[in-house]
């Protein structure tokens, strides 16, 4: 077993390279299954602006709409000068700028609708359709009011209370939208991980053995080829489980007893067709590096490829018609399809759409390996 034992040494040399993206893939999915992990839509939540007001009226209008204001956005004083307020809305300190004037009141009582208020939004900005919807709703609210016989103060605060009510917002298309666990999030990023740290551990042993000195006197020594392969198969398979018993340990720690469901079981196995596709991708990908950094450049080709390609970076959902019948040509699709699915199904006996993916996974393994084997047959040829 010198060869098996070689294997490791050379993986020993890029440990540093494995460790970091490790420690890369652990962080991303703790932020990304903290950030983007389930929520219930249950509940509807405005938008609160910044405005800068100035109130120069005296009345009870003026005061009341200031207070409303006040209740639903941040109020902040208006800059002084010009420049300084440029520099406010320039910068995003404030979404609107509203003066009201010194006879606001006693125009609105007397029945004056037209340009009382002064406001000024950024451009651009959908912020001022916001700000003037609820001025708008607070004093049709007050005129109602007025019209009715109220004096103006009854008028603001009846206004005032009724515009706190809120109405309930219900989504109907939540039954529609899949439920995603923290498990999903944790196997969701698996692909890029996998396909990297295949290329730049098993593609860089694998260079070394293909090197023309060291092939040459491989060829001379007293072990048959067929059991050189085999050892070099051996340490390629020992490394992949070895990787994807390392990521499972993290999935258990992550995801408390996901792992322990009918959905962990799928997701592990889903994890672990891939890492052998990923496998036979570095087999494929090395036949075309002359080179070590190659190889690493190549491990980044794949990896994004295969990551914005299948829906890993990019979610499917966002994707065109043509990207998705682009995707199907990569792995990762396959991938994520499934991934998705095994949040759909509480048993096995649900998972026949899980299986036609992992079929697919299955497929890409042996075209890549197929296409690395007749790669290295005609490289040999060539030499």
């Amino acid at each position: 077993m010198q060869l098996f034992k070689v294997f490791f040494k050379i993986l020993n040399k890029n440990k540093g390279q494995l460790i970091m993206y490790t420690a890369i893939y652990l962080s991303l999915t703790l932020l990304m299954s903290g950030v983007m992990k389930e929520q219930a839509e249950e509940e509807f939540t405005g938008i609160s602006l910044e405005i800068a007001l100035e109130n120069r009226d005296q009345g009870e209008l003026g005061a009341a709409l200031e207070e409303y204001l006040g209740e639903s956005h941040k109020i902040k004083e208006i800059p002084e000068g010009t420049e300084a307020l440029k520099d406010a809305i320039y910068y995003g300190e404030i979404d609107y700028v509203l003066v009201i004037p010194e006879d606001f009141s006693e125009k609105f009582a007397a029945g004056d609708r037209e340009c009382l208020l002064d406001g000024t939004a950024v451009p651009g900005s959908s912020s001022s359709y916001l700000a003037e919807y609820d001025m708008e709703s607070f004093l049709k609210t007050a005129d109602m009011y007025l019209s009715a016989g109220f004096e103006m103060k009854d008028a603001g605060d009846f206004a005032m209370e009724d515009m706190k009510e809120k109405g309930k917002v219900e989504f109907l298309n939540q039954e529609k939208g899949p439920s995603f666990s923290r498990g999903y999030y944790f196997f969701h990023f698996i692909p890029y991980v996998f396909v990297t740290m295949m290329i730049l551990g098993v593609g860089v042993v694998i260079k070394t053995f293909q090197n023309k000195d060291l092939s040459a006197r491989n060829k001379c020594s007293a072990v048959p080829y067929l059991q050189q392969s085999l050892q070099i198969l051996l340490g390629c398979l020992v490394y992949m489980l070895a990787v994807f018993a390392v990521f499972m340990v993290m999935a258990g720690c992550n995801t408390g007893n996901y792992l322990f469901t009918a959905q962990g079981i799928l997701s592990a196995i889903n994890a672990l067709l891939f890492a052998v596709c990923a496998l036979c991708v570095s087999w494929f990908a090395v036949q075309f590096a002359d080179n070590t950094a190659v190889l690493n450049a190549m491990s980044n080709v794949f990896g994004l490829g295969f990551s914005f390609l299948g829906g890993v970076f990019v979610p499917l959902d966002v994707m065109g018609e043509t990207s998705r019948k682009i995707a199907r040509f990569v792995p990762s699709y396959w991938y994520v399809i499934a991934n998705e699915e095994i949040q759909k199904v509480s048993g096995f006996s649900e998972a026949g759409a899980i299986y036609k993916s992992y079929l697919a996974v299955v497929m890409f393994s042996l075209a890549f390996f197929s296409a690395g084997l007749l790669a290295n047959r005609m490289k040999m040829r060539g030499r």
